[in-house]
């Protein structure tokens, strides 16, 4: 029995000390420092040769993308135009490929991602509802973009009947 109590005393001074450590950690109040980087006097800038801000913003000139057009058809019982693409000379993630199909005056496109494979980018595949669409002849082209590469493949021919 003393022994329990003398546990029950232990473990209760042992909550209240932890309780009080972090109570005072709580309630301190942070005082300033000054890092090694800052100094206490201004620093003066010549404005002679100024660099540029964060907020100017530079161009990236894009490099050429080599996209090709692996597969193109209508799948007339699912109402839709599926297209598999990749850009050949490309293998990094974050890009983008945007299929572009034109049939007379009607343009429609649809945006989807793209990602590095062994050797090159694959768009993920891209299906386009062929619904609204004019019956009849039509092409089909995918724009890879992304921040570093930039191409369009050649105009592959489909027939929505």
């Amino acid at each position: 029995m003393k022994k329990f109590l003398l546990f029950v005393v232990l473990v209760g001074v042992a909550v209240f000390a932890g309780w009080s450590l972090m109570n005072s950690f709580n309630n301190a109040t942070p005082t300033p420092s000054q890092s090694a980087s800052q100094s206490a006097a201004p620093s003066e800038t010549s404005s002679n040769n100024p660099e540029p801000t964060p907020t100017q913003t530079q161009a990236v000139k894009q490099k050429n993308a080599s996209v090709e057009i692996i597969s193109a058809d209508v799948d007339s019982g699912a109402m839709a135009i599926n297209v598999v693409a990749h850009a050949t000379n490309v293998a990094e993630d974050g890009g983008s490929c945007t299929l572009v199909y034109q049939s007379g005056a009607v343009t429609k496109q649809l945006k989807v991602k793209a990602e590095s494979n062994v050797n090159d980018t694959q768009c993920y595949p891209m299906t386009l509802s062929t619904v609204g669409l004019p019956k009849g002849a039509g092409l089909v082209s995918v724009v890879y973009d992304s921040v570093g590469y930039h191409g369009s493949s050649a105009a592959v021919a489909v027939t929505i009947k």
